[in-house]
């Protein structure tokens, strides 16, 4: 073998290491990215979760709506119990929305919130589907996304949250 076939295979064998080693990063950087985009939508649930108007309006949608008839769909209701239901419905719809984009990981927002979703569709269900009825709109109307993402979580058994250690990390 002469000496230009060994810097040829060699020139060949730096360049494949280098493809492998960019592609390598490459995808190192993108799944970071990707993580990266839960931290802005985890921040706006956090401060939502910190609400007392949050927890009440949740309180009211999955204890005293049960209760009340569904007959006259949402717009039948009061305007603070409609203001509750639109509240806690457009917000859970929303994650449900970043997590059909591929924004947020659904399994992320699954886990988190796999029992809200399952409890507030499950009051809001009989409404929605009443005022559909009455407004003459099709099932892909009102809060379908939320339908559609809490129907996916229900059919699937609830994830078990990691409990944080209970140790100290050492400093």
């Amino acid at each position: 073998m002469d000496i230009a076939m060994v810097i040829n295979a060699g020139s060949v064998v730096v360049s494949l290491s280098a493809v492998l080693v960019s592609s390598w990063l490459a995808r190192s950087q993108f799944r970071a990215q990707r993580h990266g985009n839960h931290i802005d939508p985890l921040i706006e649930l956090l401060k939502e979760f910190r609400s007392l108007e949050f927890h009440r309006n949740y309180a009211f949608i999955s204890t005293e709506l049960p209760q009340l008839s569904s007959d006259n769909g949402i717009s039948g209701l009061s305007e603070d119990a409609q203001r509750k239901i639109y509240d806690i419905g457009y917000f859970l719809q929303l994650y449900a929305i970043l997590a059909d984009l591929d924004i947020v990981d659904e399994r992320f927002i699954g886990t988190l919130l796999h029992r809200r979703y399952t409890e507030v569709w499950a009051a809001l269900e009989p409404f929605v589907r009443r005022e559909r009825e009455l407004q003459g709109l099709t099932d892909g109307a009102i809060l379908n996304i939320l339908e559609d993402f809490a129907g996916r979580l229900r059919a699937r058994p609830a994830p078990r949250t990691p409990s944080l250690p209970a140790q100290r990390r050492p400093r």
